[in-house]
């Protein structure tokens, strides 16, 4: 098939950003000390070989959270993991950076192609025992605001939830929807990892998904229990930074 001059160079751009943007990344979470403060065992048991888990992390810990899931549990630790990208120009530039950390791939995001993605995920979990990575804030906010797509893949899936946070000791943090944070270089960044189980298929459940609402029960403040608990995991990690 020919190709015009113009899809060539967009690869090559592409692929050049990919590369550029990908050796950034490495180069910079390499000078980390990252320091896994609550969990370990959760996390071991997946080095095991144990039974999958879907890895949850708020958009703002996106970096540290690509790096660590992609280079440090899939390039070097050995654990199949599966990255959800959206369809945007972005999502294709996500995309191959953690394929080339030998990540698994699925496209799609809350706003284009969720429900495939979804199935595509379920079929990863049962079919290879991978792991997928999902951002549950993603890919448009709100920060820090959970979506559905998190829990229908666990009750379909069976597969338990990890719900990581991230938290360096120094970084400089975007201007961006979701105040995204960056570790500086050779700074200490923190983790804590806590298991959340979603329960099993109700009426209820099914009416709110196709309503687009998250069930699942709500804590006294409003929240459901995961959001809590993803919020609960970066405050575990940011005070035993503060404590040192």
């Amino acid at each position: 098939m020919r190709v015009d001059i113009a899809t060539r160079l967009d690869r090559g751009r592409m692929a050049l950003a990919t590369t550029l943007l990908g050796w950034l990344v490495e180069a910079l979470g390499r000078t980390w000390r990252i320091e896994v403060v609550e969990g370990r065992k959760h996390l071991d048991a997946l080095s095991a070989g144990g039974p999958p888990a879907i890895l949850a992390f708020w958009h703002d810990q996106v970096i540290p959270g690509a790096y660590y899931t992609g280079v440090r549990m899939a390039r070097k630790g050995g654990v199949d993991v599966t990255a959800l990208t959206s369809r945007s120009g972005d999502g294709e530039l996500v995309a191959r950076i953690m394929h080339r950390w030998g990540a698994r791939v699925v496209r799609g995001s809350s706003s284009a192609g969720g429900r495939e993605a979804v199935w595509d995920l379920r079929a990863v979990v049962r079919r290879h025992g991978s792991c997928p990575i999902l951002v549950p804030d993603g890919p448009r906010g709100p920060a820090r605001h959970l979506k559905r797509g998190i829990l229908v893949l666990a009750r379909m899936s069976g597969a338990s939830v990890l719900a990581m946070g991230f938290a360096p000791d120094r970084h400089w943090r975007l201007n961006s929807w979701d105040r995204m944070i960056i570790p500086k270089p050779f700074t200490r960044v923190r983790l804590c990892v806590r298991r959340f189980e979603v329960g099993g298929r109700s009426g209820r459940d099914l009416s709110d998904e196709r309503a687009g609402r998250v069930s699942g029960g709500a804590n006294r403040d409003g929240q459901h229990p995961l959001q809590s608990l993803l919020n609960e995991v970066t405050r575990c990690a940011e005070r035993a930074g503060q404590a040192t």
